[in-house]
C-alpha cells in the first residue's frame, strides 16, 4: 500500500517483504478469486514471490540512495564522497610489514607482490602465518617483478606484508608457519618485531563524528570553532581547546588564557588555524611557538602544545575456564586501545575488553591500572590536561591462576 512507503522525520520508510507479499496475495485474490492456488510450491505462488522480492530489492535500493544523501546515515564510499564537500578525507587504513628469514635446501623462486600492487587487497603470493593466525605475504619490492629469487641456505630480511589492513603486530620469533607449501623451503622465522605497523584508519562512525564536529566551525563559541577547524588539518587525530575566563589560574591555565592541545598535524597549519580563530589580545599557553605572517607584514606568534603520551601500566589475573589463554595476544589487543587527551583509564573498561578477547576461555579479575607499575587502582587520570594514556605490551602483567 502507498502509505507504507513514505519519507518521514526518521528517514525513508518502506514495506517489509511480508507486507509486500500480503499486498500481492490480496490483489491476486481480487483478480482470480479467493480459490486461486497460492500454495508455496504452486506456479502462481512462486511468480508472486519473484514479484515481491524484486519490489523489495527496488525499495532497498531507494533506501540506500536516500541514505547516501543524508550525512547522518551515509556509509562507505558514498560517505567519503559526500564528506569531501566539507573538505574532509577519511583516515585510511595501511598495511603492516615485517622482515622474515627463509631457510631453503636449494635455490628457488617464490611468488610475491610487485611494488605497484603492494596496497591492493586482492593479491596472492608466498604466504606464512604467526602463532596468532595473522597471515603475511611476500613482497618483491620491485615494480613489474612478481618473484623473489632465493639461494640455498639462509635468506635474510625478506619483506612481507600483512594480509589484512590495519595494525597487525608480530612479536619476534612467532612467524613460523608455512601456509604455502613449496618444496625446498625448510623453515621461516621473523627475528624481530614488525618494522612497520599499519594505521588502524577510521571507521565510518568515527568519520561521521569528526565531520559533525567540523561543521561547528561557524559557531559563536571560538573554542568549538577552533577545535572543528583543527580536526580538518591533515594527520590531526585529536584537538582540545581550553579557555580560562576567570581572574585566577585554573587547571594550570593562567587567567584569561587559551590553551590549545593537539595530537598530530603540521605545526604551521595548526598555528594558522589558531591565529584565524582566537580573538586579538588573548594570551595563549604552550611551549610550541609558530610565527604567523599578517597581511601588513608583521609577525604574530601563536603558542600551543602537543599532547604528551603517558605510559599506563595494567595488572590482572585471569581464571581459565574452557580453553587456552594466549597472553601475548591479549597484550597485543590491549596495546591497540586508544585514549583521548585527558581521558581517565578505568580498570572496569579494560576488564571488559579482556573478557571480549578471551570470551568463554576465561574471566579476568583483580584488574588494576597504575602510572608507576605499583599501587594499582580502579581508575587513574592524567596529571595534566595535555596528557593521554597509551599501553605498551611490556607494561601489561597477566597471571593465569
Amino acid at each position: 500500500m502507498a502509505d507504507q512507503n513514505y519519507i518521514g522525520v526518521n528517514g525513508i520508510v518502506t514495506q517489509s517483504l511480508q507486507q509486500i507479499q500480503d499486498d500481492l496475495v490480496a490483489k491476486f485474490n481480487n483478480i482470480y478469486g479467493a480459490d486461486v492456488n497460492l500454495e508455496q510450491n504452486s506456479p502462481d505462488a512462486q511468480f508472486l514471490m519473484i514479484l515481491a522480492q524484486e519490489k523489495k530489492d527496488i525499495l532497498d535500493l531507494c533506501v540506500q540512495f536516500y541514505n547516501n544523501l543524508d550525512t547522518e546515515r551515509v556509509v562507505g564510499i558514498p560517505q567519503q564522497i559526500l564528506y569531501k564537500l566539507n573538505g574532509l578525507e577519511i583516515k585510511a587504513f595501511t598495511y603492516s610489514y615485517v622482515y622474515i628469514d627463509i631457510t631453503t635446501t636449494k635455490a628457488l623462486n617464490l611468488q610475491g607482490i610487485p611494488e605497484e600492487e603492494v596496497n591492493n587487497a586482492d593479491v596472492t603470493g608466498y604466504t606464512v602465518s604467526d602463532t596468532n593466525g595473522n597471515r603475511w605475504i611476500l613482497t618483491t619490492g620491485q615494480a613489474g617483478v612478481n618473484t623473489v629469487s632465493l639461494t640455498e641456505g639462509l635468506n635474510e630480511n625478506l619483506r612481507f606484508r600483512a594480509a589484512e589492513l590495519g595494525s597487525v603486530e608480530a612479536l619476534a620469533n612467532t612467524i613460523t608457519v608455512m601456509e604455502t607449501i613449496i618444496a625446498g623451503v625448510q623453515s621461516v622465522n621473523n627475528p624481530a618485531n614488525n618494522y612497520q605497523t599499519g594505521a588502524t584508519g577510521e571507521l565510518d562512525s568515527a568519520f561521521r563524528l569528526r565531520r559533525n564536529r567540523s561543521v561547528t566551525m561557524p559557531s559563536q563559541g571560538f573554542e568549538d570553532a577552533l577545535e572543528a577547524q583543527l580536526l580538518t588539518i591533515e594527520n590531526v587525530a585529536e584537538a582540545k581547546v581550553y579557555s580560562n575566563r576567570t581572574d585566577a589560574t585554573a587547571d594550570g591555565i593562567p587567567a584569561h588564557t587559551v590553551w590549545v592541545i593537539v595530537k598530530g598535524g603540521a605545526d604551521e597549519k595548526i598555528g594558522q588555524a589558531i591565529y584565524y580563530n582566537i580573538p586579538p589580545g588573548i594570551p595563549m599557553k604552550g611551549t610550541k611557538s609558530v610565527p604567523i605572517s599578517r597581511p601588513n607584514g608583521t609577525l604574530e606568534t601563536v603558542n600551543f602544545d602537543t599532547a604528551s603520551e603517558i605510559q599506563l601500566y595494567v595488572d590482572m589475573k585471569i581464571k581459565p575456564l574452557s580453553g587456552a589463554i594466549d597472553q601475548n595476544y591479549i597484550k597485543q589487543q590491549l596495546a591497540e586501545l586508544t585514549f583521548e587527551i585527558g581521558q581517565s583509564a578505568e580498570a572496569v573498561n579494560i576488564a571488559s575488553t579482556v573478557k571480549d578477547i578471551i570470551s568463554a576461555n576465561g574471566t579476568p579479575y583483580d584488574v588494576g591500572v597504575s602510572l608507576t607499575n605499583d599501587n594499582y587502582s580502579e581508575i587513574v587520570s592524567p596529571s595534566d590536561l595535555d596528557e593521554y594514556f597509551s599501553i605498551s605490551t611490556d607494561n601489561i602483567t597477566i597471571q593465569v591462576i
